[in-house]
């Protein structure tokens, strides 16, 4: 995968992420809704899903798609605005 799938899969979990966000504030005052829980969960497998495929790729997003071995480089690679080309 390039730079250019990398943006483009950044923008996908981004907006999956507002989709599931958004769903579940519409949870908090309709539960019952069946459709959006239905929702709900379609966005976040796909979430899970994608952010799993970006940590293969090109680096964690969070702590929990982390994958630890015998070291530790999560505080210790360049931040995301310190790569070259951000």
């Amino acid at each position: 995968m390039n730079q250019y799938d990398q943006k483009k899969l950044l923008d996908y979990i981004n907006a999956v992420s507002f989709a599931l966000v958004d769903t579940t504030l519409y949870l908090d005052t309709h539960p019952e809704d069946q459709e959006a829980v239905h929702q709900f969960h379609q966005y976040q497998q796909a979430r899970n899903k994608a952010v799993k495929e970006y940590s293969q790729y090109f680096e964690p997003l969070t702590i929990d798609s982390a994958e630890i071995t015998d070291t530790f480089t999560w505080a210790t690679d360049s931040w995301p605005w310190m790569k070259e080309g951000c």
